[in-house]
């Protein structure tokens, strides 16, 4: 199983945004040096208290050069609320700039306030990602394009600089929705979920992993599936749970709101988003440890909760590590990556850089 961070970066009360920002590159280039595989950036506009990553790009160009193994990436950009050819270049830069390294995410977005900042009619989501998709691969394959569409239009587009992972990097597609599944295999992109029960993820992966091999007869068994679980370590199961319990109520709050709190029920494109976000904010704490949608406790109880994970044949997992003191996060981080990241995986323990120092 491959391990890769996922930031949202809510803000905290007694520090600047900019303070912020800076010590979060500071501990991502730390998770390098103890077992990472990659590291994962969050796009969403507009509220601080959720996320400050309205250009999680940047984050990836400035951890570039202060980082040599980990893989980066964001996940997602939201195609919408973006030019294609100003994406596909923008990812042909990051690509280079990471020497390879880049990961690619992408999604349509499902925030109502979001979309209504962008101007974004909510309605045309599917058709504006299915156009501003083809668009930026053809561009990224090295084709010269002509593209007449609602929301972009141009001619003998060409991308630059040259490609640096030929022919583009390794795609995800966030995929919420049950016909995600077939959507992410059929366009030969890796299967990235959120916020699922441990039946729902478990029924999805199956159905990824059949249609992958499916529409990639000559790459079965390649395709990727990932979760995202909240991390939370502490000296006890209480002392996690304290930490983690407003950030994790905020942000149960948010994915509700996305989808619950709207005019009418005329939604038809992400109908089936809303069984999940309900279930996800109505979940206790036991049920988020049941559906591997929280991983706390101890050292010891981590490793248990993480290697049952593993043991469902999940491909990646995507680990947002919260908490309402920002040196807790950071230990968590450490311990995560030099003691439960080589228990799981049978590798010989690192030793945590706190103690080391």
């Amino acid at each position: 199983m491959e391990y890769y961070g996922f930031t949202l970066l809510p803000e905290h009360k007694d520090q600047s945004h900019a303070g912020l920002y800076a010590d979060y590159l500071d501990t991502v280039a730390m998770a390098e040096q103890v077992n990472f595989d990659g590291w994962f950036f969050a796009e969403h506009h507009g509220n601080p208290d959720f996320s400050l990553l309205p250009s999680p790009n940047l984050m990836i160009a400035a951890l570039s050069q202060r980082t040599k193994r980990l893989k980066l990436g964001n996940l997602v950009n939201l195609i919408p609320f973006h030019h294609p050819y100003r994406l596909a270049q923008e990812i042909r830069m990051l690509d280079a700039l990471t020497g390879g390294r880049l990961v690619v995410g992408f999604g349509r977005g499902q925030v109502r306030t979001e979309q209504a900042a962008f101007g974004t009619d909510r309605s045309a989501t599917v058709d504006m990602f299915d156009a501003g998709f083809d668009i930026i691969r053809r561009l990224l394959g090295g084709e010269r394009v002509d593209y007449d569409t609602p929301w972009w239009k141009g001619s003998q587009a060409f991308a630059i600089p040259e490609a640096t992972q030929k022919p583009y990097p390794p795609f995800w597609l966030s995929a919420a929705s049950d016909s995600s599944m077939e959507k992410a295999a059929r366009l030969g992109m890796y299967c990235a979920t959120a916020l699922l029960t441990r039946k729902v993820s478990d029924s999805h992966m199956a159905e990824y992993k059949r249609q992958w091999d499916r529409h990639n007869p000559d790459r079965k068994g390649e395709g990727k599936f990932s979760i995202t679980a909240d991390v939370a370590i502490g000296d006890s199961f209480d002392e996690a749970h304290e930490q983690i319990a407003h950030q994790f109520e905020k942000r149960k709050d948010h994915f509700s709101r996305s989808i619950t709190d709207r005019p009418g029920d005329n939604d038809e494109t992400y109908s089936t988003h809303r069984p999940n976000y309900e279930a996800f904010s109505k979940a206790s704490i036991e049920d988020l440890l049941e559906n591997h949608q929280l991983i706390a406790g101890t050292l010891d109880q981590c490793i248990k909760q993480v290697g049952a994970i593993r043991d469902r044949g999940i491909d990646v997992v995507n680990l947002t590590f919260s908490g309402r003191d920002p040196a807790f996060v950071r230990r968590s981080i450490e311990i995560f990556g030099s003691r439960i990241i080589p228990a799981v995986e049978g590798r010989k323990a690192e030793t945590p850089l706190a103690a080391a120092r």
